[in-house]
């Protein structure tokens, strides 16, 4: 082998060896620099964790899990178990139908997140799914259903059925699976003041959760800012939508018809923009229509309204961070917390704060 071929070979190896060092010690060390920051900024003394560490050391899991435990409430009385429905509305039948927790809460698992993600994780989203459905069941009581879902679209719910034939050989391990974690937090919600929760999740924040007031002019305790710093390394964490004028203007003349003018230069069109302190877009001028992060994010079709705006030779662009309303617990920021050693209390815990966690029996002491 010659001089320069070493020298070569040996500059592709250095070059290999950064790579992997860099994609596999940059998650731990971002997740270590924000436990530094928050021991810097907190007091040391934390209150009691709701359970044993998931670690081996039986240590609790420190940095900015450490201020937020979930109180432990009274297991639920099983003879409520028996009454325990959802009526649904399927969007792609036009059938309104039954289904009992016990059936529901395996099949709304499948349609929000990946079966291969930590199962502390699964577990989190789990107790999300069944206090959120529980509270839109408790805030529509005598309608005719709770609330819709579109089975063909996996949306809330599918029938079994769809599972068999979407997994084909893999669906009795997939189904027993999604039934062990249902089962392993059966009957366990979130509740404020003995209430289930508006317990709100979404796939990707931008770094950090958004507060309900920031997102929807609506104050709830438990839906507060909460960083995700985990959320960076997800897949569709960044994207950028590019629109022309032409486009932009077509796109907010169609869902606000008469209410803005572009008539001035287009630099102008989009103007005083506001951001939260989560980095969220509160509010912006489109045409001089005053319009919320939300709306605008209808508008462009972004993936989130935690984005950023420029103008150059005639297009708009969007740079997008996260996927999502952005309030509740980031799927993704759970999965995250879930691989640093996190449970799932801890993780409910740091995206509902102040929530308490009913039906369950409180874990056993190391």
């Amino acid at each position: 082998m010659s001089p320069q071929t070493r020298r070569r070979t040996r500059g592709l190896l250095v070059l290999f060896l950064v790579l992997y060092l860099a994609f596999t010690l940059i998650p731990g060390a971002v997740y270590g620099a924000y436990l530094l920051r928050e021991d810097a900024l907190t007091p040391q003394e934390s209150a009691p964790s709701p359970g044993p560490s998931p670690s081996s050391s039986g240590e609790e899991a420190p940095g900015f899990l450490e201020e937020r435990s979930l109180p432990e409430g009274s297991p639920l009385p099983e003879e409520e178990e028996a009454e325990d429905l959802f009526t649904l509305y399927d969007a792609a039948t036009g059938e309104t139908f039954q289904v009992s927790a016990e059936e529901f809460l395996p099949a709304a698992l499948a349609c929000e997140m990946d079966l291969f993600a930590p199962e502390e994780a699964l577990k989190a989203q789990a107790v999300a799914l069944y206090t959120f459905y529980s509270y839109q069941r408790d805030h529509h009581t005598g309608e005719r259903a709770d609330f819709a879902c579109d089975s063909s679209q996996w949306l809330v719910y599918v029938p079994q059925s769809a599972m068999e034939e979407r997994w084909g050989e893999d669906f009795p391990a997939y189904y027993q699976k999604l039934q062990d974690v249902a089962a392993s937090v059966k009957g366990q919600l979130l509740t404020w003041e003995g209430a289930p929760i508006c317990a709100a999740f979404f796939a990707i924040s931008g770094g950090n959760t958004a507060s309900s007031q920031e997102v929807w002019q609506q104050e709830f305790p438990y839906l507060q800012s909460a960083a995700s710093p985990g959320d960076a390394f997800a897949n569709g964490y960044l994207s950028t939508v590019t629109l022309t004028g032409e486009e932009l203007r077509q796109a907010a003349q169609g869902l606000w018809p008469g209410e803005a003018d572009f008539s001035g230069e287009e630099e102008s069109w989009i103007s005083g923009t506001e951001i939260s302190p989560s980095g969220y877009v509160t509010s912006a001028q489109v045409g001089g229509r005053t319009c919320t992060g939300e709306e605008l994010r209808e508008a462009f079709g972004l993936r989130s309204a935690c984005f950023q705006c420029s103008y150059h030779q005639g297009v708009f662009t969007f740079t997008v961070r996260g996927w999502g309303h952005g309030v509740g617990m980031s799927q993704a920021g759970a999965m995250f917390l879930a691989e640093q050693g996190a449970d799932y209390r801890e993780i409910l815990a740091h995206y509902y704060p102040g929530a308490t966690l009913e039906g369950s029996e409180p874990p056993s002491q190391p």
